[in-house]
């Protein structure tokens, strides 16, 4: 069953107080998308990648995409206002040959490839899946006051990740009916399409890169396994 994975990749990056866009500013010594991209390309179930850029950076992408000798990436498409836009434009680029699509976050640099094949085997099975973590805090519901509704069961919040991983009908659909749905994720419009999706337990190696401090502790992280 052929996997195409999607990239996400036309954030500023605006709290991370960097004048480089999000995707290339430095982890290390290589710009933050590099990571995604590289296991990607190494991990054997993945077919085809597709990333979607900012418009002003779709031909620095194409450079990186030839400097780094990405063979699996098929086309960089321009993304959107949104996260939601960005990966709708992906969408509409995957034929009807592709059986599963794969969207992750190019801010999110440490997915390992295991997660990778373990989250498309469970979406093949399942129609749709998500890498998760157990919440560990105790978490509030607040009202619009921010005054305390409700404490609820950590038992049963995770803090979802990415990938998120889905059959390509399935997925497609979603975002065709809910066209001006608002929802954070992938699995939200899924959810509110009328689909099930299966969490699995992710890494909590698997950060993403927002602020400052995360980028720092993906510094840490980076030299931890280097």
């Amino acid at each position: 069953m052929k996997t195409i994975a999607i990239i996400p990749s036309a954030g500023h990056g605006k709290r991370l107080g960097s004048r480089q866009k999000k995707p290339f500013v430095l982890l290390g010594s290589r710009p933050l998308v590099y990571y995604s991209l590289r296991t990607l390309e190494d991990c054997a179930s993945i077919d085809g990648i597709i990333i979607a850029a900012e418009r002003s950076c779709v031909a620095r992408f194409r450079v990186l995409v030839k400097k780094c000798g990405f063979k699996k990436v098929v086309d960089v498409v321009v993304g959107g206002k949104t996260r939601s836009e960005s990966v709708r434009n992906c969408l509409k680029r995957i034929g009807p040959s592709a059986d599963i699509v794969l969207i992750h976050d190019a801010a999110r640099p440490f997915i390992e490839s295991y997660l990778i094949e373990k989250s498309i085997r469970a979406a093949r099975k399942t129609g749709g899946c998500i890498v998760a973590v157990p919440e560990s805090d105790t978490v509030k519901l607040v009202d619009s006051g921010l005054f305390i509704k409700d404490t609820l069961d950590r038992n049963r919040v995770f803090r979802a990740q990415t990938p998120q991983v889905f059959r390509r009908d399935l997925i497609q659909k979603a975002y065709g009916r809910l066209k001006h749905a608002k929802a954070t994720d992938d699995a939200g419009l899924v959810e509110m399409a009328g689909g099930r999706v299966k969490v699995i337990m992710g890494s909590y190696r698997n950060i993403k890169i927002t602020t400052k401090e995360d980028l720092k502790l993906a510094e840490v992280l980076l030299c931890g396994s280097e």
